[in-house]
């Protein structure tokens, strides 16, 4: 069952509201005729048209967006193409291209895209950041040696954390957006459109709904697009080579203290494991530094450029709609 715009009586509202205001302004247009006055013409007149256009966008919003809509049809078709499989709550189902974002970025299963399966962001990230304390903790045995290696290792850390709390906090906005854009921001500025003086409010309102609603998903949908084409998603082999050198290292450091402690002729051993170890931590550095790179453009760069499009896109709705007020600096994108 499809969530219906407007919410349980934002409908209501906004049809008797429209029909005041044609009421009013057909009253003013009728006085302006009686009396003369070209004033209350033109107000009148123009109450009459605006009311005409906001039933027009009650109406044409009540069918994109209900069960079956165009806009849902449309979203769907580009989504669900090629096979693509994903599950999501209940209040994130009525959109498929944020219930899609939401596994990208944060979902617990494994989705289909592309004739793959992948991790979300951050699955990927809580493996690679429990690694890394995991083998931290063991390299802390020789701290003495190894301390500019743990002090990457620390700062990775904090750069996947970050990483990490930034895909959180995108997956709560677009919840937030699928539970809020059509019940309560949509009716919100189709109300306020009514009214002459927050007209233009309304009109931003409604251009931010679409916005928020259509295209933030979407540009989150080019975007796994794109990360699907990188070996760490596409095919794991990034991930994997990263966790292998993980157990790899903490295995080869267990083994050098074993042998610390129960060998007599220690020093061929050490040296043999010291270089056994020095060779993984090279390979380990080069591919958790290309992790990080990876996890900062997919969790930082792309979603502001993901922002980027969905500010151009409200600001150029919000034109056609009548605001133009509501933009300030972004008016130079």
């Amino acid at each position: 069952m499809q969530i219906v715009p407007f919410g349980a009586y934002g409908l209501n509202i906004s049809i008797l509201l429209v029909s005041i205001m044609l009421a009013l302004g057909g009253m003013l247009l009728g006085a302006g005729y009686a009396l003369e006055d070209k004033k209350l013409k033109e107000l009148g007149r123009n109450e009459v048209m605006q009311s005409l256009i906001n039933g027009a966008l009650v109406g044409g919003f009540l069918l994109l967006f209900v069960n079956g809509g165009v806009v849902g049809s449309f979203v769907n078709s580009l989504v669900l193409s090629n096979g693509t499989s994903t599950s999501c709550s209940s209040f994130l189902q009525y959109n498929a291209a944020i219930c899609f974002a939401y596994n990208y970025l944060v979902g617990p299963n494994q989705y289909y895209y592309m004739g793959a399966y992948h991790s979300s962001i951050l699955s990927t990230v809580s493996i690679v950041i429990a690694g890394l304390v995991s083998l931290y903790a063991v390299l802390g045995l020789f701290k003495l040696f190894l301390s500019p290696v743990l002090a990457q290792m620390q700062g990775a850390v904090q750069v996947l954390g970050t990483a990490a709390v930034s895909a959180t906090v995108q997956a709560s906005i677009l919840a937030f957006i699928s539970v809020s854009a059509l019940t309560v921001i949509l009716p919100a500025g189709l109300v306020l459109r009514t009214f002459y003086p927050t007209r233009k409010t309304g009109s931003f309102l409604i251009a931010l709904t679409i916005g928020l609603y259509i295209v933030l998903p979407l540009t989150y949908l080019m975007n796994a697009t794109i990360a699907s084409q990188y070996s760490l998603v596409s095919n794991q082999t990034g991930l994997t080579t990263l966790s292998l050198n993980l157990g790899s290292i903490k295995s080869t450091a267990l083994s050098y203290v074993n042998t610390a402690t129960n060998n007599t002729g220690i020093v061929p051993d050490l040296a043999n494991i010291g270089s056994q170890i020095a060779v993984q931590m090279s390979n380990l550095m080069g591919y958790l530094f290309d992790a990080m790179a990876y996890f900062i453009v997919y969790t930082f760069i792309l979603p502001t450029f993901s922002l980027m499009l969905t500010t151009i896109s409200v600001k150029e709705l919000s034109s056609l709609l009548g605001s133009e007020s509501f933009f300030g600096k972004f008016s130079l994108l």
